[in-house]
């Protein structure tokens, strides 16, 4: 086996492959460190121990319980594509783009994967602003302040961005790399 690893190094397009990776790998990661604007993190990912929540956060290579930029991680581009396969079935004129047109597969999938972000993101600021009775999540202007709403776009429109640059991470791996995008990086979360 180390010498298939060496072999593969040695090979120029098969390097530069995986240096990409690589890279894309080390800033998916930056992004699981940044903190979204407003949100205080701290002690949440106590809050939902031994809960679906756990497993997620698992999933997100711990970005959800640090409430970070990537904290929705893979799960609405995962979510995305299933959801747009099972409606391929029931629906003929799905069916027959998918089997005739991946370009626009593709697009339907990315702009599905937008709507569960947005929708997933405001699933998590309602739990943020609710917090667990004795400890908030948000900062203060953000939960109590005259702009609240404000804030909360802001939060909602950070985790839905955090969501699309996942998926396109995951997608450049798909071209330029070795290997699916989304199992790598789901792989790189689970590891982490």
């Amino acid at each position: 086996m180390l010498q298939t690893l060496k072999n593969a190094w040695n090979t120029k397009d098969i390097r530069n492959k995986l240096l990409f990776n690589l890279l894309i790998l080390a800033i998916y990661r930056v992004g699981t460190v940044i903190p979204v604007p407003f949100v205080e993190g701290n002690g949440f990912a106590a809050t939902f121990s031994g809960t679906i929540l756990d497993y997620m956060n698992t999933l997100s290579g711990g970005a959800l319980g640090a409430m970070t930029l990537f904290a929705l991680g893979v799960q609405p581009y995962i979510n995305s594509s299933i959801i747009i396969q099972l409606l391929a079935v029931v629906f003929p004129k799905l069916g027959e783009i998918a089997k005739s047109d991946k370009k626009t597969m593709g697009y339907i999938t990315r702009v599905t994967t937008v709507i569960l972000g947005v929708v997933t993101a405001i699933g998590y600021y309602f739990l943020l602003k609710a917090g667990n009775g004795s400890t908030e999540f948000l900062t203060k202007p953000a939960l109590e302040g005259p702009l609240s709403w404000l804030y909360a776009i802001v939060i909602i429109a950070c985790y839905t961005a955090g969501a699309s640059l996942v998926m396109w991470l995951a997608e450049k791996i798909n071209e330029s790399g070795i290997g699916n995008g989304i199992s790598i990086i789901l792989f790189a979360n689970i590891i982490a």
